[in-house]
């Protein structure tokens, strides 16, 4: 293992589409409506992947420093635990992709004003406590609600905001149907770490609902942004509807290791949801 292979392992990509999704449809929305900037388009984009490999390699860095990846492990091997990259490694690509979200927020402030001063502070703090501080988001059962209000709310909301100044009904729309599916992600990572995070003592939501409980929300969150879907306007959306009734069905059949596939395949469905829902705007 080389150390361009553990870095590219610690950013994660196969979570990448959690953060590209809310964004593709954001500004395809955007861009349906008229006075669309590529520029800033791009700036936004950047700013989000860079928040993601942050959090990516804060979860890294900081569940080994708190010996919660001790043990058996079932999801991909991480970079400190594995010894591929050190403490020191891993503090340092935190912070330079800390920095480079920062430097494009910054931008995306003199677009937007101060309140995106607030949400970028937000969005930074949000990073570190998801897996560090005295009361770690991801351990206290607050992961896919952090999920739900980061990668949905605020990615749709907020980069839709920057483009058009204005917030419409089906933005807001758009962005519930992004948090479910984003949690989804999340819940699917929590559903196969159950036995290890509590032996770790980190509580999780599937922990507190229980195994039987966490698959039948995890369908829920699947199903949800259909049933949200405006019922006066065709959707290209439906055509997306035999993938996420397979992901529901896979989610009784899968346990373990092999949740890791569904993990990867649920992101992937995010992002087909999204491109999918672009496309009702740019062609309706």
């Amino acid at each position: 293992m080389n150390k361009q292979q553990a870095w590219v392992l610690a950013a994660r990509p196969k979570t990448l589409p959690a953060a590209l999704a809310p964004v593709l449809l954001s500004q395809s929305m955007a861009a349906a409506a008229g006075g669309f900037s590529w520029s800033l388009a791009l700036v936004i984009l950047l700013c989000a992947l860079a928040l993601q490999v942050a959090v990516n390699i804060a979860n890294d860095l900081f569940d080994f420093q708190r010996g919660i990846d001790e043990g058996v492990r079932l999801g991909p091997a991480r970079a400190a635990q594995s010894g591929w990259l050190s403490v020191r490694e891993l503090q340092g690509g935190l912070i330079l992709s800390l920095l480079l979200a920062v430097i494009s927020g910054g931008w995306l402030v003199l677009q937007g004003g101060w309140p995106f001063a607030l949400l970028g502070l937000a969005s930074v703090l949000g990073v570190l406590a998801y897996s560090a501080g005295p009361v770690p988001l991801a351990s206290h059962g607050l992961g896919e609600v952090t999920v739900f209000l980061f990668f949905g709310l605020l990615a749709v909301c907020g980069s839709y905001y920057l483009q058009r100044q204005t917030l419409p009904p089906d933005v807001w729309l758009a962005a519930v149907q992004m948090g479910l599916l984003t949690a989804a992600i999340m819940l699917v990572n929590n559903l196969r770490d159950r036995d290890s995070d509590a032996l770790a003592g980190k509580t999780t939501l599937a922990l507190w609902l229980g195994e039987r409980a966490t698959r039948l929300v995890y369908a829920a969150l699947i199903l949800l942004p259909f049933v949200l879907l405006p019922t006066n306007i065709l959707s290209f959306v439906w055509c997306a509807l035999p993938a996420a009734l397979w992901l529901v069905l896979r989610i009784w059949r899968r346990y373990g290791i092999k949740l890791n596939r569904q993990l990867a395949q649920t992101a992937l469905f995010c992002l087909l949801f999204a491109l999918l829902r672009a496309f009702d705007f740019l062609a309706f």
